[in-house]
């Protein structure tokens, strides 16, 4: 298993809870960023600052945040392969 799964499994048992990052009261996310977080500051560059780098990024692109993010642009790029221009594009969204 990679120190990832490891971290995460811990984080889920001692919370007795399964990660979700849809929760935003999730006590597994909560505590993998606090690990995360205090991992950074402690330490200078090593092989564990990789794995800290790659759960930040992880964790971001699981919630639902960066999901909607990455859905709209998808509609976007849509919406611009079709032919309308940029200002029509803002002017739809400023009339939802």
């Amino acid at each position: 298993m990679s120190a990832a799964s490891d971290l995460i499994e811990r984080m889920e048992r001692e919370t007795d809870q399964q990660i979700d990052s849809d929760d935003p009261n999730n006590m597994v996310m909560t505590g993998l960023f606090d690990v995360v977080t205090s991992m950074m500051e402690k330490s200078s560059h090593d092989e564990l600052d990789d794995v800290v780098a790659g759960l930040l990024v992880i964790l971001h692109q699981m919630t639902l945040e960066y999901r909607n993010e990455q859905a709209s642009r998808k509609i976007i790029d849509s919406l611009l392969a079709s032919g309308l221009s940029p200002d029509d594009i803002r002017f739809m969204m400023d009339e939802w």
